[in-house]
């Protein structure tokens, strides 16, 4: 009997979903900063607002914190709470307007409005210890995502360095490590289910993982100009994702979460198709490099199921 190409059979599957999706479609696969909620003070139970909410954001992303929760030096040791040693702090401004009385030329007593402006430097909960989130009070409580014991044990066997926490999906080949998402900010989308999207976007991340120097030694991009490098590298880690899903019985066929994500990066690449003929082959190189690292017992021939 003949062995399947899986690999191929996908790719082709996933050619044939790219015309039918739509990237307006889209849906994140883990909660946005706004779905977390907006910036609060833990310790007055008020929301932060203006040109703050942006702001903090913006440090929310950038440094990967899970928590919308944020406040002063003071205001932490307060509620029992200390800032770590070292920790940088984000600034915030309180803006009010002050209501003056003065006399005029007249003599008589007029009112006048003075703008008043101060900065403030606020901490996120996640930098401070001793801080328990009050119940209703931290966002996506609720973990949506159901362990899978198969995918779990393929990934420990790859011996990779798997870290959580923040809201941020990447692997860092410099100090080669994989940061996740919390689990709880697995939601489900139309295209797929909290848990799916979790293992989909794990096994993404390892098939990155592979590409380091000291593996594979995939040709990545060193610079954010060199775009046509990362969304190679983008179709090679999504294919990565769907062949593995696959084969770990995540999903049966290919999702159309995999190609809106692998159409908006041929887009990158004029959409030429022959990208994803290419990406695949070294997706595939992908896959068996993460299958031969799996132990005698939990070993999956993925590309001859």
């Amino acid at each position: 009997m003949a062995k399947r190409d899986i690999y191929q059979e996908i790719t082709d599957k996933i050619i044939n979903v790219l015309e039918k999706v739509d990237l307006n479609d889209y849906q994140p696969p883990f909660a946005s900063l706004a779905a977390q909620g907006l910036p609060t003070n833990p310790v007055t139970g008020n929301r932060y607002n203006g040109i703050n909410i942006p702001s903090l954001w913006f440090d929310q992303q950038e440094k990967g914190f899970a928590s919308n929760h944020w406040a002063t030096f003071k205001q932490w040791q307060e509620r029992g709470a200390q800032v770590r040693k070292g920790e940088k702090s984000s600034p915030i401004i309180f803006y009010k307007t002050l209501v003056k009385e003065a006399e005029n030329k007249k003599g008589e007593t007029e009112e006048y409005t003075v703008p008043m402006l101060k900065t403030y430097a606020v901490f996120n909960a996640d930098q401070v210890d001793g801080y328990e989130h009050g119940e209703g009070m931290r966002p996506h409580e609720e973990d949506r995502v159901t362990r899978l014991e198969n995918a779990e044990e393929f990934c420990a066997a790859t011996a990779a360095d798997i870290r959580h926490g923040g809201n941020k999906a990447f692997y860092r080949c410099d100090d080669d490590f994989i940061q996740m998402p919390e689990t709880r900010l697995f939601v489900d989308t139309k295209q797929a289910t909290a848990t799916e999207n979790y293992y989909s976007t794990l096994l993404h991340e390892l098939t990155h993982w592979t590409g380091a120097p000291q593996r594979l030694d995939r040709d990545k991009a060193k610079t954010s100009q060199e775009r046509d490098k990362y969304a190679f590298e983008e179709l090679i880690a999504e294919l990565g994702a769907a062949f593995l899903c696959s084969a770990l019985g995540i999903v049966q066929t290919p999702r159309d979460d995999h190609a809106l994500y692998i159409k908006s990066w041929l887009q990158a690449l004029q959409n030429d198709k022959k990208h994803i003929f290419k990406a695949s082959a070294q997706a595939a190189k992908a896959c068996d490099y993460l299958s031969g690292l799996q132990s005698q017992t939990s070993a999956q021939d993925i590309a001859t199921q």
